[in-house]
């Protein structure tokens, strides 16, 4: 038997992702529009000012070609992708995999609630000369740091989105036979996923953010170190280079934390109203 198909439908379907392309090139013009026009009003003002510690955007964009062609700015944002990245891998793994534990086993988290709780709030900077007493200054304190303040949000966003997995789903798999291990894999894990990407996205910022500020009170290289030098020489277009660099930078890791989260959440994606 055939099934009968609206044509209305059909044609509302179909024009569905045709208007979503065109709403989202009409925003992307005016996000385009509207940097374009902030960085002239910029120019306008920062003329008008002449100050020397609030340069003209085309001085800015000067120093920024020209430290990027000497290769310092290149290895500084190297070393800060390589810290922010790795201390980034490392929260997620630990995080899952505790927040798996702890979400499926109250028990468990009864045990660790209050460590939990008096480690959580402590600031990851505040820890920073602990871990230089241990580790000395370079790039396993700064990777140390972002771990430990992007750990926390992949932790409970993961921990969440366990408890909230759906029962049915749970007893249905250990009505066929599947052990706890693989319950959790095939279908606790998936069901939480949608959690767990959210806490990776927020603590790839705070990630970021925590390898900058490391960077910047320990001198031990990267985009902050940079930032920091430029600014004791007085060199405020290569300082304001340095700072546009952490933006665009962010900015990249954001997209390519999205991108990763439409991959992966295929199957979770919302249609337009």
């Amino acid at each position: 038997m055939t099934a009968v198909v609206d044509p209305q439908v059909a044609v509302s379907r179909a024009a569905r992702p045709a208007g979503r392309g065109r709403r989202l090139g009409r925003a992307g013009l005016r996000g385009v529009v509207f940097v374009v026009g902030l960085v002239l009003a910029l120019q306008v003002i920062t003329t008008v000012i002449g100050s020397r510690y609030f340069p003209q955007p085309t001085a800015i964009a000067a120093a920024l070609v020209d430290q990027l062609a000497d290769g310092a700015l290149g290895v500084a944002l190297l070393s800060t992708l390589g810290s922010a990245l790795a201390g980034l891998v490392l929260a997620t793994v630990v995080g899952v995999v505790a927040g798996l534990l702890l979400g499926s086993s109250p028990w468990t988290f009864a045990i660790v609630r209050w460590v939990v709780e008096f480690l959580r709030p402590l600031p990851s900077v505040a820890l920073v000369p602990f871990a230089i007493l241990l580790f000395g200054v370079g790039s396993t304190t700064t990777i140390l740091a972002a771990f430990y303040a992007s750990l926390w949000p992949v932790l409970f966003n993961t921990l969440y989105g366990v408890r909230d997995a759906d029962p049915v789903a749970v007893d249905s798999a250990r009505t066929f036979g599947l052990s706890r291990v693989q319950v959790l894999r095939r279908v606790v894990l998936p069901l939480a996923l949608p959690n767990v990407l959210t806490g990776v996205r927020v603590a790839s910022a705070i990630a970021l953010v925590l390898t900058i500020t490391v960077e910047l009170l320990t001198a031990a290289g990267g985009v902050g170190y940079f930032i920091s030098f430029m600014q004791a020489a007085i060199r405020t277009p290569e300082m304001y280079a340095g700072v546009l660099v952490v933006g665009v930078l962010g900015y990249l890791i954001a997209l390519g934390v999205q991108a990763l989260e439409r991959r992966m959440l295929f199957w979770n994606r919302r249609g337009d109203a």
